[in-house]
């Protein structure tokens, strides 16, 4: 009975220590990342701008930051809308490759016009609840690989 008790005992205090340590945080580590709205875009001090070859999803939507590897647009169209729109117009439009994996972001393969070289272009989203401030309902970052 005494060695029930102490199995119990322990038990309960494993599970009060693992529930109260659920308030822990990640934090990413430094190096002039973007921050947009509270989402960041990661560590990236790339400068410059996206390049033009490969169409931002802006309209509607606005550029909130970018680099020449990583761009951040939010748009007022849902993160469906917004896929649909790239797979037209990487797809149909540019010629590119859609890269299919379960669980990953849109990647597409596409053959940059001002290099000739293929270049990976990948895209992840993420649904937003509009506000009076800021009406849009998803956001969509890009990186160019």
């Amino acid at each position: 009975m005494k060695k029930l008790a102490a199995v119990a005992v322990t038990t309960a205090t494993l599970a009060l220590v693992v529930l109260t340590a659920g308030g822990a945080e990640a934090r990413g580590g430094g190096g002039g990342g973007t921050s947009g709205g509270g989402t960041s875009t990661g560590g990236s001090t790339s400068s410059g701008t996206w390049p033009a070859a490969f169409p931002l999803p802006t309209n509607p939507g606005v550029v909130v930051s970018q680099s020449a590897t990583t761009a951040v647009v939010r748009s007022t169209e849902t993160t469906a809308q917004i896929e649909a729109k790239l797979d037209n117009l990487y797809v149909n439009g540019l010629g590119c490759t859609l890269k299919l994996v379960v669980n990953k972001p849109k990647d597409y393969f596409c053959t940059n016009p001002s290099t000739g070289k293929t270049q990976e272009v990948y895209f992840t989203y993420a649904a937003l609840d509009p506000k009076p401030t800021d009406p849009s309902r998803s956001q969509t970052n890009a990186f160019l690989g």
